[in-house]
């Protein structure tokens, strides 16, 4: 049987598979634009960028489990960020024993934020997302939009996409748990 095409060229040389995929235009010219950047082809580029997002997921898995756990652990430290910069620190917030302790607050009260549906009865207030500011990013990744071209997103949008897909059917649960609260009916004094 006779050889077909030319022989693969870059850091992968031992390729054997083809891979036929169809992909949005607006991807596509990033990728081309990547690839010319990089002087790699676009099949180079393409390949990757795909190992590195899969060792990414590797490591994730590796540092925290899962995708889901490592959203959480995010929003927590955003909120921590949040909380520092509100305070103006000039220390490390793990220096000063105040800041530690209301960061660990904010760490607790984020985490709160998505606690189970079913465990609704544990929630003796509304769910609160450590800082105002964090409550904001929370609504900003339910309404991201994975469908908009990415050529018209902002790095900022596209990483609050990376979390949407990160947090998962978690991302709507502050929202849900808010809800339930409100449905749940008011204990009648006697």
């Amino acid at each position: 049987m006779a050889r077909r095409g030319r022989r693969p060229k870059g850091e992968y040389p031992e390729k054997k598979r083809v891979f036929a995929s169809r992909m949005r235009e607006d991807t596509w010219e990033m990728l081309q634009l990547a690839a010319a950047k990089s002087g790699r082809s676009v099949s180079q580029e393409f390949e990757f960028r795909l190992r590195r997002s899969l060792d990414d997921d590797e490591k994730i898995e590796s540092a925290f489990g899962d995708p889901k756990t490592f959203g959480l652990m995010k929003l927590a430290a955003q909120a921590v960020k949040s909380m520092c910069d509100v305070k103006n620190l000039k220390v490390h917030w793990t220096a000063d024993a105040m800041a530690f302790d209301e960061a660990l607050e904010v760490i607790t009260r984020t985490l709160k934020g998505f606690r189970p549906l079913a465990a609704t009865n544990l929630v003796t207030g509304p769910p609160e997302l450590g800082t105002p500011a964090l409550g904001e990013i929370v609504r900003e990744i339910q309404a991201a939009d994975p469908t908009r071209p990415l050529g018209k997103v902002s790095k900022r949008q596209r990483a609050l996409l990376r979390l949407q897909s990160e947090l998962g059917d978690l991302v709507d649960r502050p929202g849900r748990l808010l809800e339930a609260q409100h449905r749940k009916p008011k204990k009648s004094k006697t």
